[in-house]
């Protein structure tokens, strides 16, 4: 993956916020963990007050964009039948981190602000 395509990659803050969580829960989570943190971060609300129907909505752009851009990358390993996802080891996962490294800030900071956490 070149530099160009990483950052393609790197253009959605749902793909950035499912890397970000993945690092976060040693690379691997389940689909509906990640659809509920991916929820919250994006509407900055405590991921225990989120709406479902915000959550089914992440849920959706998840399974149906980002997860099969990633996996189609070779970034990540999505096991359906355990509704798992994982970063995958290869080369291409580290050439997107090191894209990711150039960048100000990705994902991007107010994101990353857990809701539950704020003062």
């Amino acid at each position: 993956m070149d530099q160009i395509e990483a950052f393609r990659v790197l253009a959605s803050a749902d793909r950035q916020l499912v890397l970000h969580e993945l690092v976060e829960r040693d690379g691997t989570t389940c689909i509906k963990e990640l659809s509920r943190e991916v929820a919250s971060r994006r509407h900055q609300i405590p991921s225990q007050k989120i709406s479902d129907t915000k959550v089914k909505r992440a849920h959706i752009r998840l399974v149906h964009g980002s997860l099969p851009l990633l996996q189609e990358k070779g970034i990540i390993n999505v096991n359906r039948e355990e509704n798992k996802v994982s970063l995958a080891s290869k080369p291409e996962v580290d050439q997107l981190f090191d894209a990711a490294e150039e960048l100000e800030s990705c994902p991007p900071d107010e994101l990353l602000k857990h809701p539950s956490r704020r003062t």
